[in-house]
């Protein structure tokens, strides 16, 4: 996935949530908590480049073009865990002889789960992407049939169903050293033991001697001491490998899942792309409501010129689809940071920069000073890692204050995000500010407003425009109608 050592965002969990983006990762994970986990991962990436971005497309549209692979990688790697997380049992390791064994089964299971990667890579048509092919070329050039076989031959001699056969001097005091361990030796027919013409010895220990079975056990975890923990390190090893794999191959089942989901309610995919000068999307759907309604909702577009960091201010009456738009470019803009297509016909965006969220909370929507104090501590959590390029999006913040107050600090707030390369959206009904910031900014800043037709419907669209009037006018002329006595018709 090419993330590196890059955190999540400090203030993750208010994205998750402000985001929805619980939804978008149940869909994606259809109940497997790792891909769920990986996808929270990717899309709350502090650090995302072009190029990782591209990195992650490409491996995208290989995982969709070559699914039943995919999917079966990430199934032989998941039962390999599972099946030594069931069968395997290295509960001591103080005793060489159980790691030796329980460690040897290990080996086996994951052996088998490498021969089964190489026999579907080695029938799969080439991929196209760098991150599948490198798969492809790591595993073939490290694995071959000498390497499994070789594997698979050290794994049953630990079985210990032939026994353990090692070599030990003699020292003064008949104290033993220097332990060798030997290949056994096949073991032959009783005629073949017959005609041997080797001589040998054999000591045969009495049945009821406690005392000597314990010291020919402590003579054989001696002897297996150093094999034990070499092989420790093979098992522990090919472990992290399938535990890697199967965290790399997860997020790329969620993206097919995701495109199965994008197929069933007939969404758009673009891949987003990049342009240092435009900010542009057309008929953006917001995920989190179309899983919601399992439906299309009403789509946005937009196209901004951008010249350095920019703003997009939204006003307008209550329901008028303005959060529904910041969620919607919030979502996308995440997705489009982690390699996937976003739900439009097209995406373009300047910068692959991180994205924050400064929403207002439900128990927040309440007049007092209590709250604004929360609101800026919030707020000061972005401030400390907020950077140049990044985005952040903010709905109806700092309202908790009243009209003229709010206006101050979030014209000083936002004034400073612009000047800092920050690029801002914002949900407010804060008049003051709008004019304000459009006087001082200029062409830097986009007005959106709800689109109403002539008759007073909302179409719920989001449309470039100026301050609109309240709607009190058009409630009134509703409520007159609603008063007019109407004319009675007299029948005879």
């Amino acid at each position: 996935m090419k993330i590196g050592n890059s955190p999540r965002v400090t203030i993750a969990e208010d994205v998750r949530v402000d985001l929805e983006l619980d939804k978008i990762t149940s869909i994606a994970s259809n109940g497997d908590k790792l891909i769920a986990e990986t996808w929270f991962d990717v899309l709350l990436l502090q650090e995302s480049s072009e190029d990782d971005i591209r990195y992650r497309q490409e491996a995208v549209k290989d995982a969709l073009a070559y699914r039943d692979v995919v999917l079966k990688m990430y199934s032989i790697a998941r039962e390999a865990l599972e099946r030594v997380r069931r069968e395997t049992f290295i509960f001591r390791l103080d005793d060489p002889v159980i790691v030796v064994y329980e460690a040897s089964k290990g080996i086996r299971i994951f052996v088998d789960a490498l021969e089964k990667l190489l026999a579907i890579l080695r029938s799969t048509p080439s991929f196209t992407s760098e991150a599948f092919n490198g798969l492809v070329s790591s595993l073939t050039t490290n694995i071959d049939e000498r390497f499994i076989s070789f594997a698979r031959r050290i794994s049953e001699i630990f079985s210990f169903d032939e026994g353990v056969d090692f070599l030990v001097e003699v020292g003064d005091y008949n104290y033993l050293k220097n332990p060798v361990l030997l290949v056994p030796k096949k073991r032959e027919s009783l005629l073949s033991k017959i005609l041997a013409f080797e001589k040998g010895y054999r000591y045969k220990l009495d049945p009821r001697d406690e005392a000597g079975v314990q010291i020919l056990y402590d003579i054989e975890k001696w002897a297996l001491s150093q094999t034990a923990t070499t092989l420790l390190k093979a098992h522990n090893k090919m472990k992290r490998f399938f535990e890697d794999l199967m965290r790399q191959l997860s997020f790329y089942v969620g993206a097919i899942n995701m495109s199965d989901f994008f197929e069933r309610l007939e969404l758009p995919k673009a891949y987003p792309e990049f342009n240092r000068t435009t900010f542009s999307f057309k008929n953006l759907y917001c995920l989190s409501l179309a899983i919601s309604k399992l439906g299309k909702p009403i789509p946005y577009t937009l196209d901004v010129k951008v010249d350095g960091a920019f703003a997009v201010l939204i006003t307008g009456a209550n329901k008028g689809g303005k959060t529904t738009f910041l969620k919607s470019v919030g979502q996308s803009l995440l997705l489009a940071r982690a390699g996937l297509f976003v739900p439009a016909e097209n995406f373009t965006i300047p910068s692959p920069g991180a994205v924050y969220t400064h929403f207002l909370r439900g128990e927040e929507r309440v007049m007092s000073y209590g709250k604004f104090e929360e609101e800026v501590r919030r707020f000061r959590n972005i401030v400390n890692s907020i950077k140049k390029n990044d985005f952040i999006l903010m709905d109806e913040s700092f309202s908790s204050t009243n009209p003229v107050e709010a206006s101050v600090v979030a014209e000083n707030v936002v004034s400073a995000l612009l000047d800092s390369g920050v690029n801002v959206f914002y949900v407010t009904f804060l008049q003051d500010l709008i004019h304000n910031l459009i006087k001082r900014y200029k062409e830097k800043i986009v007005l959106l407003v709800p689109e109403r037709l002539e008759d007073g419907t909302r179409t719920f669209r989001l449309i470039r425009g100026t301050i609109q009037p309240g709607y009190a006018i058009d409630l009134w002329n509703r409520i007159s109608k609603s008063l007019t006595p109407q004319p009675h018709s007299n029948t005879t």
